[in-house]
C-alpha cells in the first residue's frame, strides 16, 4: 500500500487542525455580546417607533434567518393591508411586550443542539421581572451567528415562529375561496 505523499499529509494535518479548533466567534459568550449588542442598538429605536422591528430587519438583516425575515415582512404587509383590524403580531416580536422596559440585557446562555439560547430580561420603567422577557434562539451559520427564533416561555408553541406561522395560516383560512 502506497502511503501519500508529503503534500497530501500536510493538507490533511491542516484540515484536521482546521477542524478541531473551535471557530471562536461562535462560542455562548460572543452568541451573548451579539443579543446584548442588538438590544442596545434596538430599545431606543423601539421606543421611537412601533415597526422597529421592521427597521431592525432591514437594517440589520444578516442578524436574522431568512425564514423569519420572510415571516416578519409578511406579517407586516398583511397588518397594513387591513388597518382597522389586527391581523398580525400585536406588541413587539423581539421584547415580548406592548410596554417595553428602559434596557434590556442577557441574563444567561445555554448551548443546546447546536444552538445558543440566550435570555434577556427588562428591567427600568416596567414592573420587576424575575424571569427573561424572552429567549433569543441564536444559530452558528458559515461563521455568523444568526437570530432564529425568539422564544417567550417554555410552553410548545409560544415563540414567534410558531405565532407567525398561526397568523398566516388564520389570515389563509379568511381569504374568499375561489
Amino acid at each position: 500500500m502506497k502511503r501519500p505523499g508529503r503534500a497530501a499529509r500536510g493538507a490533511i494535518g491542516l484540515l484536521v487542525c482546521a477542524c478541531a479548533q473551535s471557530n471562536p466567534a461562535l462560542s455562548a459568550d460572543s452568541a451573548r455580546r451579539t443579543v446584548d449588542d442588538f438590544y442596545t442598538w434596538y430599545v431606543p429605536i423601539q421606543k421611537q417607533t412601533s415597526s422597529a422591528n421592521m427597521r431592525a430587519i432591514r437594517d440589520r438583516p444578516a442578524l436574522f434567518s431568512p425564514e423569519l425575515v420572510t415571516a416578519l415582512r409578511a406579517d407586516s404587509v398583511a397588518s397594513a393591508a387591513s388597518p382597522g383590524e389586527v391581523v398580525g403580531l400585536d406588541g413587539d416580536p423581539f421584547l415580548n411586550a406592548q410596554d417595553a422596559c428602559d434596557r434590556y440585557a442577557t441574563a444567561g446562555v445555554v448551548e443546546t443542539g447546536g444552538r445558543f439560547l440566550v435570555q434577556v430580561l427588562g428591567s427600568g420603567g416596567c414592573v420587576a421581572h424575575t424571569t427573561a422577557d424572552v429567549t433569543v434562539e441564536v444559530t452558528p451559520t458559515d461563521a455568523n451567528l444568526v437570530f432564529t427564533n425568539f422564544i417567550y416561555s417554555p410552553r410548545e408553541r409560544d415563540n414567534l415562529v410558531a405565532l407567525l406561522a398561526y397568523l398566516d395560516s388564520t389570515r389563509r383560512a379568511k381569504q374568499p375561496k375561489p
